[in-house]
């Protein structure tokens, strides 16, 4: 500091008020950088979806990366231009004749996410979603019915097959000789006469399939028994029990197919079941569930239809108790930004079919077992979610309470509750998918 031209001292106090401001700012500026900017790896989740026009990879990033993606003969490639990637898996199996497996193979400089695909691989197309950064990867099948590229609203940019994606982003497909083209087609000759190569062989008819597929899910299974009742009762058990005696009751009553997601006691994850659902192009998924609550007087049946944001407290926590099962994994951001991706693909042109069976099947049960009306509620249950068809949960009776557990011991209670559910479903199937086959 300077006085009438002499240098003076700043006093010590004010010099360590400085510099811890200035440390305060410094620490600020290092905590505004970008996670790159820090050495931070790219993290990412991979999720894939099977559906009747092939199948769909989501791929959810903790920022947006440098990438590129491009088609190399029998496999699409994700190059990822980052110096440090923690990826969830080296190798992932799909067994699928679109995408068979997936490997991640690690570089100095770059990185690669290989989708090998399978014979019945045909073009694939991207887009982008955020917040959080997300690219969703569509290969589609040969045998696939003509459909447009889905585009979710809130933020998705599409990219059509082959072509570059919008300007300014820094991902790139080029064009160019297997840019999003069928897996090892040959080259079309151009001009000059020439004479296009000629096409495959058409693949063979699907099988003839039942006007109508249900598919039953027996809620849990295996290592994960779900709600125990006061006597030991396994929810996984009556589930099991209750979806077998609903097969029946169906078959016997409809022109029906209908499949159970688990035959037997089996750990199963909650998208592998919706995923079934989705590749036998199923007209209904149905969850079966045993309730349970801290209340032991809590009883009667509730059915659910798919909401991000759940009815109310108690439905939320329903909701939280039926996706902590085994096999469940959250996002890399430990959000629900991936579970809303879903609902907003799959759910949205289901939402008032979804709701109508589901007020169906909720009043036909108050009526058949003499209970309080509980209501339809909504809440955001993992295992419907991604679901391509009216996909509801019901609630069939709390196990927690001693009563209701006495009851779903009994065959002749289990075969109530099969023969209300089976009804609820002709009814629905009537009023709605006959109706407007007539339209």
């Amino acid at each position: 500091m300077r006085r009438a031209g002499r240098s003076v001292a700043a006093p010590p106090r004010l010099v360590a008020l400085l510099a811890l401001c200035l440390g305060a700012v410094a620490a600020a500026m290092l905590a505004a950088r970008p996670a790159a900017a820090q050495g931070e790896p790219l993290r990412f989740t991979l999720k894939t979806i099977d559906n009747e026009a092939g199948v769909r990879a989501i791929l959810e990033f903790t920022r947006k990366p440098v990438y590129e993606v491009r088609n190399d003969g029998r496999r699409v490639l994700v190059t990822l231009k980052e110096e440090a990637v923690e990826p969830p898996f080296k190798k992932k199996d799909l067994g699928g004749t679109v995408v068979d497996k997936i490997k991640f193979i690690e570089g100095f400089r770059t990185s690669e996410l290989v989708f090998y695909t399978g014979d019945e691989f045909a073009i694939f197309s991207t887009f982008e979603m955020g917040e959080p950064f997300r690219l969703v990867i569509d290969f589609r099948r040969k045998s696939a019915p003509t459909m447009a590229i889905g585009v979710p609203s809130g933020g998705g940019r599409a990219t059509a097959p082959g072509a570059a994606p919008p300007a300014g982003g820094t991902g790139t497909m080029p064009g160019g000789p297997g840019s999003g083209a069928a897996a090892g087609a040959p080259p079309i000759q151009q001009g000059g006469g020439g004479v296009a190569a000629p096409a495959a062989p058409a693949p063979p008819p699907a099988p003839p399939r039942a006007a109508f597929v249900v598919v039953i899910d027996p809620g849990h299974g295996g290592d994960d028994t779900g709600a125990l009742g006061p006597s030991g009762l396994a929810e996984k058990d009556v589930t099991l029990d209750v979806a077998r005696r609903l097969r029946q009751r169906l078959l016997g009553a409809m022109d029906v197919e209908v499949l159970l997601t688990r035959e037997n006691d089996k750990t199963m994850s909650l998208d592998d079941r919706t995923a079934i659902a989705n590749h036998a192009r199923a007209d209904l998924f149905v969850s079966i569930h045993a309730n349970s609550s801290k209340r032991t007087n809590a009883r009667g049946a509730e059915t659910y239809f798919l909401s991000y944001q759940a009815t109310d407290d108690e439905s939320r926590a329903v909701a939280a108790i039926e996706n902590n099962t085994l096999g469940l994994d959250a996002g890399v951001q430990g959000n629900n930004n991936l579970e809303m991706l879903l609902w907003d693909l799959a759910q949205t042109a289901f939402l008032k079919e979804s709701s109508a069976l589901a007020e169906i099947i909720q009043d036909k049960l108050n009526t058949a077992l003499e209970i309080n009306n509980r209501g339809i509620k909504q809440a955001p249950f993992r295992v419907l979610m991604g679901a391509t068809m009216p996909a509801v949960l019901v609630e069939i009776a709390f196990i927690s309470n001693s009563d209701e557990e006495r009851r779903l011991r009994d065959g002749v209670f289990k075969d109530r509750l099969a023969a209300t559910i089976g009804d609820s479903i002709e009814r629905f199937h009537d009023k709605f998918v006959r109706n407007q086959a007539r339209r």
